[in-house]
């Protein structure tokens, strides 16, 4: 069965998700690093690059287990990361794994058609939401709800256990429909 644009679109994204949520570190130039207490380093925390840095066992899992992955790893691997940046080498992984070239007209229609899919939203947000909950610790990977202040799960899941739990929790979320306003 071939993948939809869409669902070859959200599962690129849900992997630079994982790297970067597991995989990130702090880039600073050590020779302008204010004091770890100092309001000069409350302001610099903002403007704080990031790297992404698997270590190598975590990056021949990833080969192995995610091949269809590997050009996206390879492309951020070691790199400094945005947004923009991200961006770019999902669309371009995306128009490889498609034939439809980034910043062509047809690339750009399905992009917006995507933009106006409620149903492609609704899966876009949830993994946004789910995301933002695991980062702030108020779930675990098991769907869980935690205590305020709980101690975040220091192990690192492969991307098919990540996926795997992404999958489980939006399959427990119920949809609801807004009925009319009653008069």
């Amino acid at each position: 069965m071939t993948e939809s644009f869409a669902d070859l679109f959200l599962k690129a994204m849900h992997y630079e998700h994982w790297l970067r949520f597991y995989f990130l570190e702090d880039v600073e130039e050590p020779e302008h690093r204010p004091m770890q207490s100092s309001p000069e380093r409350e302001l610099t925390v903002e403007s704080m690059d990031a790297r992404l840095a698997l270590p190598a066992e975590a990056a021949a899992r990833s080969r192995a287990e995610e091949p269809e992955f590997a050009g996206i790893l390879d492309a951020l691997q070691g790199n400094i990361i945005s947004m923009e940046r991200s961006r770019d080498v999902i669309f371009h992984w995306l128009g490889e794994k498609t034939g439809v070239i980034p910043g062509s007209a047809e690339f750009e229609a399905r992009m917006s058609a995507l933009a106006g899919d409620a149903a492609f939203r609704r899966r876009l947000d949830f993994f946004h939401g789910w995301v933002q909950a695991l980062a702030n610790n108020e779930i675990d990977l098991r769907g869980n709800a935690l205590p305020p202040g709980a101690k975040g799960d220091e192990t690192v899941p492969s991307f098919a256990e990540w996926e795997k739990a992404f999958l489980f929790w939006f399959g427990m979320q119920k949809p609801f429909d807004l009925g009319p306003m009653e008069k």
